[in-house]
């Protein structure tokens, strides 16, 4: 850590001269003669990236002001148009080329007035957060009885005749967001298959504060719909508590919300366009859309910025990668991913030209690596024996990403898992394309997630200038090194 702090306060040029000689002694780990190839090729380079990165105020400016000035930017909404079209001016003050916005018809949720309390066995306030998609209660509000589960099992064993007609919470602690976000999903329409007439949910992220986390739920089908609202972790334990001492408690909900016709939204692109391979395609990006609350800054705004300043800088130092470097700030990822699925629509046929996809939507926390993902589709379809090629690709694609540890390694960010990539890069990545999403350090996004209290002056700079480098070395290296990280799949 010292000799990172050093590298964070000396000169432009100096900075290129002390990472060259924080490589000199990498872990030996990276060493290998193809890791050495790319350390040889690239490090000036690289050093050239995080020197710019390091003593350039442009990222964390350009943030501050996208929060400050449009705030949170939930999909339908003009904040969010003008959002895109600032976001699209400062790609054109950047020197990026192509800059064009691609046509998405995103939904319209309106989360309106709305308010619970416990009215029974005497009043007090809840602090809720609609979730994103749910229906409104009727005018006057429901009141019933509260009935608290741990999980769907204990939903399924209590039965109908303890749920028909009552509000179900579910007071399920944080473990992971990939199994605790379950809960918000499908927790509505699971309830009303019982008979509930609302849920409640407790807020998906670690205690914070007395602050609710909403989010998105998806309704079933041949369900019907009713409201669901997410509670903070501190009352979601308080009705618990109350309901295990054998209290009954009643709760009045009121919610206004209410889902409109489909909106006309954007994708936005620009490009640094490839000086020899320019059909060839590096993505990064983020979601420019956000929650109705909060300034929208870890989520996503950080991940927009870094990629745009990443893109910034490599056209700034006039590195022209041999493809093709392509931004994208999706729209709708938060209550619908039609950004992303647009995205396909858009540009499947340039598919097998699409090297890579990076995505940043885990906040601004400094990242140790990257998440790759490769999935079925992009095993040949001659294959003998699928899941065995799929294993091995896997492999060979991880092996040519460790191929940068050695640049990466003085920003500590050389650990490269296999895990999921990210939402907006999704559909490309299960038709064979090669996703990879930014591993940020989530200590510090999970508690604000989804929340009013994501808010700029909770970006850490030196963390976001660091992550801008990160972005930038890797998406540079694979936009111009003379392999892909797999072969074409098709």
């Amino acid at each position: 850590m010292l000799l990172f702090r050093t590298l964070a306060i000396i000169s432009a040029s100096g900075v290129a001269i002390a990472f060259a000689l924080a490589l000199a002694v990498a872990p030996v780990q990276a060493q290998t003669e193809a890791h050495s190839e790319l350390h040889s090729t690239y490090i000036d380079r690289a050093g050239a990236i995080l020197g710019h990165a390091l003593t350039s105020d442009t990222a964390y400016e350009t943030l501050g002001e996208l929060c400050d000035q449009f705030g949170h930017r939930l999909s339908g909404t003009p904040e969010l148009e003008d959002a895109i079209d600032w976001c699209a001016e400062r790609m054109r003050e950047f020197g990026l080329q192509n800059v064009h916005k691609e046509k998405v018809l995103v939904p319209t949720w309106v989360r309106g007035e709305e308010s619970a309390s416990i009215v029974v066995p005497r009043h007090h306030e809840l602090t809720i957060l609609g979730l994103g998609r749910s229906v409104g209660t009727p005018t006057n509000g429901i009141e019933a009885p509260v009935v608290v589960v741990d999980s769907y099992e204990e939903l399924e064993a209590i039965g109908e005749t303890a749920v028909l007609g009552k509000i179900v919470l579910y007071d399920v602690p944080f473990t992971s967001y990939g199994e605790t976000v379950a809960y918000r999903s499908r927790g509505a329409s699971e309830a009303a298959k019982l008979g509930a007439v609302a849920v409640l949910v407790r807020s998906v992220g670690p205690k914070g504060h007395d602050t609710p986390h909403t989010g998105a739920l998806r309704y079933a089908e041949d369900v019907p719909q009713i409201p669901a609202a997410a509670v903070t972790v501190e009352d979601a334990e308080r009705l618990h508590r109350m309901v295990d001492r054998g209290t009954e408690v009643v709760v009045r909900l009121l919610m206004d919300a209410q889902t409109l016709d489909d909106s006309v939204s954007y994708n936005l692109v620009g490009e640094v366009v490839g000086s020899e391979l320019p059909d060839e395609i590096v993505v990064v990006g983020g979601h420019i859309d956000s929650w109705d609350v909060g300034q929208g800054a870890q989520d996503d705004g950080a991940g927009c910025i870094i990629s745009l300043d990443a893109a910034r800088i490599i056209q700034h130092l006039g590195l022209a990668p041999r493809r093709t470097l392509r931004v994208v700030l999706f729209t709708n990822e938060e209550n619908g991913l039609r950004g992303g699925e647009a995205y396909l629509a858009a540009h499947e046929d340039e598919l097998d030209n699409h090297v890579a996809l990076i995505e940043s939507d885990t906040g601004n926390g400094l990242a140790s690596g990257f998440r790759l993902d490769v999935r079925e589709a992009a095993v040949p379809e001659d294959a003998e024996d699928p899941e065995a090629a799929l294993e091995e690709l896997k492999q060979v694609a991880l092996a040519n990403l460790n191929q940068l540890a050695s640049l990466l390694a003085p920003l500590g960010a050389n650990q490269n898992i296999l895990a999921y990539g990210g939402a907006d890069i999704s559909p490309m990545v299960k038709l064979g394309a090669v996703g990879l999403g930014m591993h940020h350090d989530t200590t510090g996004y999970w508690p604000i997630h989804h929340t009013p209290a994501d808010t700029f002056d909770r970006i850490v700079k030196d963390d976001l200038d660091r992550n801008v480098a990160i972005m930038a070395i890797a998406a540079y290296v694979l936009a111009d090194m003379p392999g892909r990280l797999i072969p074409r799949a098709r």
